[in-house]
């Protein structure tokens, strides 16, 4: 699955730094990276092909993912 760039408004929406390979966003949130490029490709998860085999995603909307589910006792 590849991404229009051109749907990207200004070449400043996709900073080269905030863009991590798979891999990287898989150990953040810690999951296999094939569950990221199956989050990619089930339209979850925002991401780039580059040169036509290397995922990347931005590191925010990774990390955006992560959310609370509960309080433990003692976390405040």
């Amino acid at each position: 699955m590849t991404v229009d760039l051109s749907a990207v408004s200004s070449r400043e929406e996709l900073v080269p730094e905030d863009l991590i390979p798979a891999s990287t966003a898989a150990s953040l949130v810690q999951v296999d990276a094939k569950t990221i490029k199956n989050w990619i490709k089930a339209g979850e998860l925002r991401g780039w092909l580059v040169n036509g085999r290397h995922y990347r995603v931005r590191r925010s909307e990774v990390l955006s993912l992560v959310q609370p589910v509960a309080l433990v006792s003692g976390d405040r």
